[in-house]
């Protein structure tokens, strides 16, 4: 009798934690996305990217000022976002791109690497050309604001174009 209370109550429990992980209101989007140069995609806050193996993070929006689309303003604003980068030497970056550089690239990659050279005593510090050749414009950033209303922070939607370095 002790037992088959016992596997009731296993049950109902299994039943419980099994109801509960599934009213999750929570999305997140983990899956990478696979982009190419010189097409726009858009990417979320939070979502990872990849061009040709080399990964990239939509951390977040560190600044909004831009106006209001319900409101004439003299200044369109600003708004700036964060990439991580992370560069073959496995060395994170953290990449900002601004929507008043329309027309202004940055480096996706930056090279961060420190190259030590030695000849015979004497040792350099080098940093070595530039590798990986991409840049990144930051094409619009979505949604708009408007007025009296704040936006959440995971409804950012960037839309980027990535170029090869000349």
């Amino acid at each position: 009798l002790i037992f088959v209370i016992f596997m009731k109550i296993m049950i109902l429990l299994l039943f419980v934690l099994f109801a509960l992980s599934s009213c999750s209101t929570e999305t997140t989007n983990n899956d990478v996305i696979d982009v190419s140069v010189e097409t726009p995609f858009e990417i979320q806050v939070g979502q990872t990217a990849s061009i040709e193996g080399h990964y990239f993070t939509f951390s977040e929006v560190t600044s909004d000022s831009r106006c209001p689309i319900d409101v004439k303003c003299i200044w369109a604003g600003e708004a700036t976002i964060v990439l991580i980068s992370q560069d073959d030497y496995l060395i994170y970056s953290d990449v900002y791109l601004s929507t008043n550089s329309t027309g202004a690239y940055t480096y996706l990659f930056p090279q961060t690497y420190i190259e030590k050279i030695c000849n015979e005593d004497v040792c350099t510090a080098v940093q070595p050309p530039y590798e990986l050749g991409y840049i990144i414009a930051l094409n619009s950033l979505s949604p708009s604001p408007k007025s009296g209303e704040e936006i959440d922070p995971s409804e950012y939607v960037a839309t980027l174009t990535i170029y090869l370095s000349e």
